[in-house]
């Protein structure tokens, strides 16, 4: 109470708000050092003493805001998924021909990786390799990540040709793409003189031809 007998408020809500956001910048921070260290040494090196040194902040705020090294790469991941997702351009309409369509649906997917490509090199490795941590929820995520990139490649492929998104042939071209663009960021990783726009430009025509052997064998 003040002398004037009314309760103040607002400076205990200015504290608030100040803890608020100091706990958004500290978490951020610990994904950030989480991230780099994951994606640049592997999940077995990203140990919370080399994350936290990376991120600057006390090990009791790690464990404060996650509790342990599998809750934060939930984190990192669900956190890499939403961040590259937003930022791919939206598509809704065909442009000109197929191949011309799927080559820009693949133009935009290539400049995307290139801003998130610790996001995709760590997808990579625990796809390939999850760690038995985590109760399954790591794989899970894994899984729901990649399904959704699915999802998004069957829409673009069937706004390309007028397709069923759902069609057993949209669905095989749609993992086929999925695999190319993979095995072209590993490539890149492996081969520092390619780039991924350029290994990925046969793509578009050979989804093309490829749905054709699809329905003729359908």
């Amino acid at each position: 109470m003040n002398r004037s007998g009314r309760t103040r408020i607002a400076p205990s809500l200015a504290i608030c708000r100040w803890r608020s956001r100091r706990g958004v910048r500290s978490r951020a921070l610990v994904l950030d050092a989480a991230e780099r260290v994951m994606a640049e040494h592997g999940f077995q090196a990203a140990t919370l003493d080399r994350v936290v040194t990376e991120a600057g902040i006390p090990m009791s705020s790690v464990y404060h805001y996650f509790g342990s090294k599998d809750r934060i790469l939930l984190a990192v991941m669900e956190r890499g998924a939403d961040r590259f997702f937003a930022d791919l351009p939206g598509l809704d309409r065909r442009a000109g021909r197929p191949a011309q369509h799927l080559a820009r649906v693949l133009s935009a997917t290539v400049r995307t990786l290139q801003r998130h490509p610790d996001f995709l090199r760590l997808l990579i490795v625990f796809a390939a390799q999850p760690p038995a941590a985590g109760d399954g929820e790591i794989q899970a995520v894994v899984r729901r990540v990649r399904e959704h990139a699915l999802e998004l490649l069957r829409a673009q492929i069937a706004a390309a040709f007028g397709d069923d998104p759902h069609s057993p042939a949209t669905d095989q071209l749609a993992r086929f793409a999925l695999a190319a663009i993979d095995g072209a960021f590993v490539a890149c990783q492996a081969d520092r003189g390619t780039s991924l726009e350029q290994l990925l430009q046969p793509l578009a025509p050979s989804l093309v031809a490829a749905r054709r052997v699809l329905l003729a064998a359908s």
